[in-house]
C-alpha cells in the first residue's frame, strides 16, 4: 500500500466530523432523490423592534427560490413571535434547513449568524403527519411533573405508560425520521403522535391482539429503507430508560405524571461519534419545552438524555450541551417553568480512550512525546481522535502522525483552518484537521484544536479506500516553548449501541508502561499512575456543563449483603466514568445501577407490555435520577440558585435519600448516592 502525506491546505470546514463524514458518504454513494439540506441553528441579527428581523426571515422563507426551509414547529414559533410574542425575552434563535449548494452564498446573509451545522439530509416531497401546531398558549393542569426523554425506541403503547383508565399518559411523542415536506407547512422530521393518536393506537392494538402490529406499521412507514427499527425488537433503550424515569402501575405515585418523548432517527443513534444526532437533540429539546407549556405551564419539566460521546472540549462548550443547557435556563428564567436536564455521565472508564501529556515548558521548545493508537481490523466506520491543548494555544504544538507501515507526516505546522491528508491510490484515508475556534457568544465556545480522522479499516460494500489497521503513533511536539502546559488526547467513541449492527471496533491507546494490577478484576488491566493513559476525564463529552438546571448521573454498585443505606455499602460500578481537574470534577450524583457483581443492571420493561429486561450503565442511572427529581418536584420551583446536588436536597420531602460519598469516590460518584424508595416501579416489576 503506497501512502503519502500531502502539504497543509486551507479548507472551508468548521467541524472536522462533518467534513470527514461527508467524504465517506460520498464514497459510499448514498442515493438521494433530491437536493441536500444542512440543518443550521441560527441567531437572528438584532433589530429594533425585534419583529423586523423575524419578518425578514419569514419573508425569506416564503420566497420559493430561497435556499431556506424551516421545521414546522420552528415556523409556528416564528409566526407567533411576529403576531403577538408569547415569549418576550427569549432570544431569536431558530433551526433552519439550508440547501447545501447555496451554502457558500448564504454565509453572507445579513439576517442571521449560524451557530451550528448538522449532517446534510435529503428532504423528500411527501405527506407530513402530525397535524397543525397548536397555539402557544399556557396550559393549566395539576402541576404534576412532566417527564420527557430524548432517546431511541419509545414503546408508546406499553402499559407502564398508561393511566388508571388504560389511556396513555403521553401528551405527545415525536418519532424523528426522514425529513419531508409537501403540504406547504414547512418540514417535519418524521411524525408527531398526539395523545388522541396514541389512544387510537391502543384501541387498534387491543382489537388485533398485539402492540407489535402497530409498531410494525409505523416503522415500515417511517423507516422504509434504512435504520434499525428499535420497537420491532424485544427491548429498546428509550423504553427502558423512560420506564426507570416514570413508568408506573395503576395506583403508583408516578401514574399521574404526564409524559413526552422524542425518538431520534436510527441512523443518528448508529453513529456513536455523535455527528448525526446533535441537531436532532436540540430540536427535540425545544419541542419538549413548548409542548410542556401547552400542557401545564406551572409543572416542572424533567428531560432525560441518556446519550453520549467520549471526545470533546469538555468545557461546557460543545454546541449540543451548551444549547440544551441554554434552552433550559432561559426557559426557566422567562416563563417561570422549572426545567431539569439529566445526562448520563458515561461508561468508558476502562476503555483506554483518554491520555494526558504534560509539557514542562522552556524557552527553546522542541519537547515531544509519543503515544500509540491501536486501530482494529474489521472496522467499517471512521475513527477519530481529538487533541486539546490546555493553558496554551493549539498553534504552539505540532503533530507527527505515523501509520502502522511507517509513513510519517513529520512535524509540519498546520495553520488554524487548514488540514493535511494521507493519500492512498489518489484518495484520502486519513486527515489531520486544525479546527478553528468557535464562539457562541456569552463567553461560551470551543478553542482551536486538532482532530485526526481515519477512514474505515474494512469496506462496508465493495471497494473503498481504507486506513491501515494496527499501531498508529501520535507524537505531539511543543514547538514554541513557554509556560508549563498539558495536552489532552481523546479517542472518540466508536462502538455499537445495544442492538445495533456490529460493524464498529473501538480503537484505543496502548503503551508498555501503561498498565498496573487491578485488584477488582485480578489482572494487569489497571492503569499505572505514572503513565500517560488515564481514567481522568473519560466521561461523556456532552455532560460538562455546570448549571442549576443540569444534572449528570454516575452509576453505583450496591452491596447485596447489607441493606443499610451507609456509604460503605456503595462503590463505583466498573464502567462509570471519572471527572477531572480540567473538566468537571465528577457526576452531579449517582444512582444504583448494579446490585453486586452477579446482579447486573436495573430491571425495567421491555418493548412489549409485560416483559422485563435489565440494562446496566449510566443510562439506567440517569433514568432513576430522573425519577428522583420528579419525586422531588414540589421543591424544584423554589430551587435554582445552586448547582448540582443542592437542587435535590428538598427539605422535608421524604421522597429521596441522599447518602454522602466518601472523598476518594467523588470523581466517579459525585457528592451523593441518591436512593429512591424501593416501592417505586423502577425497582419493582
Amino acid at each position: 500500500m503506497s501512502l503519502t502525506w500531502n502539504d497543509p491546505a486551507p479548507g472551508p470546514f468548521e467541524d472536522a466530523y462533518l467534513d470527514w463524514a461527508a467524504r465517506l458518504d460520498a464514497r459510499r454513494h448514498r442515493p438521494t432523490r433530491g437536493p441536500l439540506y444542512e440543518p443550521v441553528f441560527v441567531r437572528l441579527v438584532a433589530t429594533e423592534p425585534p419583529e423586523d428581523a423575524r419578518e425578514a426571515l419569514l419573508h425569506a422563507l416564503e420566497d420559493p427560490e430561497a435556499p431556506l426551509i424551516m421545521d414546522r414547529h420552528e415556523s409556528a414559533l416564528l409566526k407567533a413571535r411576529i403576531e403577538n410574542d408569547p415569549f418576550v425575552g427569549l432570544p431569536d434563535e431558530y433551526t433552519l434547513y439550508r440547501r447545501l449548494d447555496a451554502a457558500e452564498n448564504a454565509d453572507a446573509d445579513p439576517l442571521f449568524t449560524i451557530l451550528d451545522r448538522g449532517v446534510p439530509v435529503e428532504i423528500v416531497q411527501g405527506e407530513t403527519r402530525g397535524g397543525e401546531s397548536a397555539p402557544f398558549t399556557a396550559g393549566t393542569g395539576s402541576g404534576a411533573p412532566i417527564v420527557a426523554v430524548i432517546d431511541d425506541g419509545i414503546a408508546h403503547l406499553n402499559a407502564r405508560f398508561r393511566d388508571g383508565d388504560g389511556q396513555t399518559r403521553f401528551h405527545a411523542v415525536w418519532l424523528q425520521a426522514q425529513e419531508s415536506t409537501g403540504d406547504g407547512n414547512g418540514v417535519l422530521a418524521g411524525e408527531v403522535l398526539s395523545r388522541e393518536t396514541i389512544n387510537a393506537h391502543l384501541a387498534a392494538a387491543e382489537k388485533t391482539g398485539g402492540e407489535a402490529d402497530v409498531y410494525g406499521a409505523l416503522n415500515a412507514r417511517l423507516f422504509p429503507h434504512t435504520g434499525r427499527r428499535a420497537t420491532d425488537f424485544s427491548d429498546s433503550h428509550g423504553t427502558h430508560v423512560l420506564d426507570l424515569a416514570a413508568g408506573a402501575n395503576p395506583g403508583d405515585p408516578a401514574a399521574d405524571w404526564p409524559l413526552m418523548a422524542v425518538s431520534l432517527p436510527p441512523d443518528s443513534i448508529d453513529d456513536t461519534s455523535g455527528t448525526r444526532c446533535e441537531s436532532y437533540i436540540v430540536m427535540g429539546m425545544r419541542w419538549i419545552l413548548h409542548e410542556a407549556r401547552r400542557l401545564d405551564a406551572c409543572a416542572p419539566v424533567i428531560v432525560n438524555i441518556s446519550l453520549g460521546i467520549l471526545a470533546g472540549p469538555k468545557n461546557g462548550g460543545r454546541f449540543v450541551e451548551y444549547q440544551v443547557a441554554r434552552e433550559a435556563a432561559l426557559w426557566e428564567e422567562i416563563t417561570g417553568q422549572p426545567v431539569r436536564v439529566v445526562w448520563s455521565f458515561g461508561n468508558n472508564h476502562r476503555d483506554a480512550l483518554m491520555a494526558d501529556l504534560g509539557f514542562s515548558g522552556n524557552d527553546a521548545g522542541g519537547e515531544a512525546q509519543t503515544l500509540t493508537w491501536r486501530v482494529q481490523p474489521g472496522d467499517k466506520t471512521a475513527n477519530y481522535m481529538e487533541i486539546h491543548p490546555r493553558k496554551a494555544s493549539s498553534d504552539r504544538f505540532a503533530l507527527n502522525v505515523t501509520t502502522p507501515c511507517g509513513t510519517a507526516s513529520g512535524f509540519v505546522a498546520i495553520p488554524v483552518g487548514a488540514s493535511r491528508q494521507l493519500i492512498s491510490a489518489g484518495a484520502p484515508v486519513a486527515e489531520i484537521f486544525h479546527v478553528p475556534p468557535r464562539d457562541f457568544g456569552h463567553g461560551h465556545g470551543t478553542p482551536a484544536h486538532y482532530v485526526i480522522a481515519l477512514a474505515p479499516s474494512e469496506a462496508r460494500d465493495g471497494f473503498e479506500p481504507l486506513a491501515p489497521a494496527g499501531a498508529w503513533h501520535i507524537a505531539v511536539q511543543d514547538c514554541a516553548g513557554g509556560p508549563q502546559a498539558a495536552v489532552s488526547l481523546q479517542i472518540q467513541r466508536d462502538d455499537a449501541p445495544r442492538g445495533y449492527r456490529g460493524e464498529t471496533r473501538q480503537s484505543y491507546f496502548d503503551a508498555s508502561d501503561a498498565y498496573a494490577w487491578d485488584p477488582e478484576v485480578m489482572a494487569y488491566l489497571g492503569l499505572s499512575e505514572d503513565g500517560a493513559i488515564t481514567h481522568a476525564g473519560a466521561h461523556n463529552a456532552m455532560a460538562s456543563v455546570i448549571a442549576p438546571q443540569v444534572f449528570t448521573a454516575g452509576a453505583a454498585m450496591r452491596s447485596p449483603v447489607c441493606a443499610t443505606q451507609d456509604a460503605g455499602n456503595y462503590r463505583p460500578a466498573r464502567y462509570t466514568a471519572q471527572g477531572s481537574i480540567w473538566s468537571v470534577p465528577g457526576p452531579t450524583v449517582s444512582m444504583v445501577a448494579e446490585d453486586g457483581a452477579f446482579l447486573s443492571g436495573v430491571g425495567g420493561t421491555g418493548t412489549q407490555t409485560g416483559t422485563c429486561r435489565f440494562y446496566s450503565g449510566t443510562s439506567a442511572a440517569a433514568g432513576r435520577l430522573s425519577r428522583a427529581l420528579a419525586l422531588s418536584a414540589d421543591g424544584l420551583a423554589a430551587i435554582g440558585t445552586g448547582t448540582g446536588a443542592a437542587n435535590l436536597a428538598v427539605p422535608g420531602s421524604g421522597a429521596i435519600t441522599l447518602i454522602p460519598v466518601a472523598a476518594e469516590h467523588r470523581a466517579r460518584l459525585g457528592a451523593y448516592i441518591v436512593e429512591v424508595p424501593e416501592t417505586t416501579p423502577a425497582r419493582r416489576l
